[in-house]
């Protein structure tokens, strides 16, 4: 099944210079001006009650990311650290050092078996960093002694094709779902969008091997783009190729804009496509979120290419009980 990509253009200005700020305590990357900060946790498994999500215990190894999507709900986290220039979520990532170790002793007291744990929540957990320092691949083996523990994955990264027998071993142990970020299969606009994240091919690849190895996989569409990425051929072409890659299940959200997401998203809008910048100033003038009637449409369209990709509703609920190995 061929369906047709709308005919985009976009120019992807570059990789920026170094990230603002002081590098103090920092491992800094020649290569790509990214400064690595080393730190401690108190707590890794972090309760998420009331959001768009289900109630559950999230990971994320890293605070920061360096694939630089211009429309990352995250960015807010560095403005607790009083980094609130946009560059630096981008070029200065914190790394949980002591995050393994922090979540084996709280799984023995926290009812991940009654909730689930979601890894990338936030920040891509294969992120470039992870190569170095390899966080998360020691979260995972961490989780190998335990059983039914319900285990999501969110990554756009190819990197995790380096894991696919470690995550296949949890898969047969754990009610495991690697879920892999593509909001396009436009090669220009993710280039423009998501400065430094693979392109979609390397992503499906990625998914195929998982799926190959056992692992259940999904697709996450998310955000969709007012104008860009809404359309019902658009959202079908990449849930056929998703389908084709293995993916049992695929779930959607429309762009969610905090003030600090919008210090990153609008300067890009204006660059790249500025026919849409007056419609998402009104749109997004009051709040975080497009209007109801606009997302009820998304919906429609979603449905609709779902429907039309071979898709299902989607996955149920984890259940909610399991016991440790």
């Amino acid at each position: 099944m061929k369906i047709p990509l709308p005919q985009l253009s976009f120019a992807f200005a570059g990789a920026p210079g170094p990230a603002p700020g002081a590098t103090d305590g920092a491992v800094l990357d020649e290569a790509n001006a990214t400064a690595y900060v080393e730190m401690t946790c108190r707590s890794i498994l972090n309760w998420s009650q009331g959001t768009r999500m289900r109630d559950v215990f999230t990971v994320n190894p890293y605070r920061g990311c360096e694939f630089g999507c211009a429309y990352c709900y995250a960015r807010y986290t560095h403005e607790f650290l009083e980094l609130a220039h946009w560059e630096d979520f981008e070029r200065r990532i914190f790394v949980k050092s002591n995050a393994p170790e922090v979540m084996r002793r709280e799984l023995k007291r926290k009812d991940v078996l009654g909730h689930g744990i979601a890894i990338g929540t936030a920040t891509d957990p294969y992120q470039p960093a992870e190569r170095r320092f390899g966080i998360t691949r020691r979260i995972l083996e961490g989780l190998l002694p335990y059983r039914d523990i319900p285990i999501s994955l969110i990554s756009k990264s190819g990197l995790i094709e380096r894991d696919v027998e470690l995550l296949a071993s949890l898969a047969r142990r754990h009610p495991l779902r690697v879920l892999t970020s593509c909001i396009s299969l436009d090669r220009d606009l993710l280039r423009a969008l998501e400065r430094r994240a693979p392109v979609p091919e390397r992503r499906f690849r990625a998914m195929e091997r998982l799926s190959a190895a056992g692992v259940t996989c999904g697709l996450i569409v998310a955000p969709i783009l007012p104008g860009l990425t809404d359309g019902v051929d658009h959202l079908t072409a990449l849930l056929v190729r998703a389908k084709q890659a293995g993916a049992s299940f695929a779930h959607s959200n429309v762009l969610f804009l905090r003030s600090s997401a919008k210090k990153r998203f609008f300067p890009w809008l204006r660059e790249n496509a500025p026919w849409l910048h007056e419609r998402y100033g009104a749109a997004y003038a009051k709040g975080a979120y497009e209007s109801d009637d606009y997302r009820a449409q998304v919906r429609r369209h979603v449905a609709e290419a779902m429907a039309r990709a071979g898709f299902d509703e989607g996955p149920r609920r984890f259940g909610n009980r399991g016991e440790a190995a």
